[in-house]
């Protein structure tokens, strides 16, 4: 059975309103969830990313969804950033469930990253019933302020109906939204939807653009589509 550990890809450092949870933080589990379950390598590398990097442009709100009024900034820096920085010491320190008490926190006052980290903790690791629902919850709130992998991971969920009813168009739109801040895969996969006619009346004008702009960007599969189709 693998350890927190091995599951974790954890190394020691280098160096030195929406919704919430009703109760305490559920417990996170990760002895009990198996090869299936082990988190995406990149995850230790997110927490260690630049905390102030923001995107360069804020897409286009969802139009159902309304964002949480941002909150006065608190003194000595960004609303959130001490609960954040707070995580990624106990994630550090092996103590996930502190890690995401003080992400939960960071969150609530509105800082993105932490927001999206919440996301995938409750989506991939944490051992409790309406994970899925909690995930997408924070996915929304990172995505609305414009965090491009919080807006694929919304744009899966609804494409697959995680934590929500199967939503083709709504995942359509944060693709797009993705897609216009440069990620390929969010191209590609607008791309195919327009070309195959998911979530709305095919447009094989929309599906060209799209492709070829992820074939320019570098996809592979994208060129094969174009070449295949058009």
């Amino acid at each position: 059975m693998l350890k927190l550990p091995q599951i974790l890809g954890w190394r020691p450092p280098v160096r030195g309103r929406h919704e919430r949870p009703a109760a305490e933080t559920p417990s996170v589990r990760p002895e009990e969830a198996g090869e299936a379950a082990v988190l995406p390598e990149d995850l230790e590398e997110t927490l260690e990313a630049d905390l102030l990097q923001d995107s360069e442009e804020t897409p286009e709100q969802v139009p159902e969804e309304t964002p949480a009024e941002p909150e006065a900034p608190a003194a000595g820096g960004e609303p959130g950033q001490a609960d954040f920085l707070a995580g990624r010491q106990f994630w550090a320190e092996r103590q996930p469930e502190k890690a995401l008490e003080a992400l939960l926190r960071a969150g609530d006052q509105g800082y993105r990253e932490a927001q999206y980290l919440c996301g995938r903790i409750y989506q991939q690791w944490v051992q409790a019933e309406g994970r899925e629902k909690l995930a997408l919850t924070w996915y929304r709130r990172a995505a609305k302020q414009g965090h491009l992998e919080a807006q694929l991971a919304c744009g899966a969920m609804y494409e697959q109906g995680l934590g929500t009813q199967m939503n083709l168009k709504r995942a359509l739109s944060w693709y797009e939204q993705a897609a216009r801040q440069g990620s390929l895969e969010a191209q590609l996969k607008c791309g195919c939807m327009y070309c195959q006619g998911r979530a709305e009346t095919r447009n094989p004008k929309k599906a060209r653009q799209w492709l070829e702009t992820a074939a320019a960007g570098g996809s592979e599969e994208a060129r094969r589509i174009l070449q295949e189709r058009f």
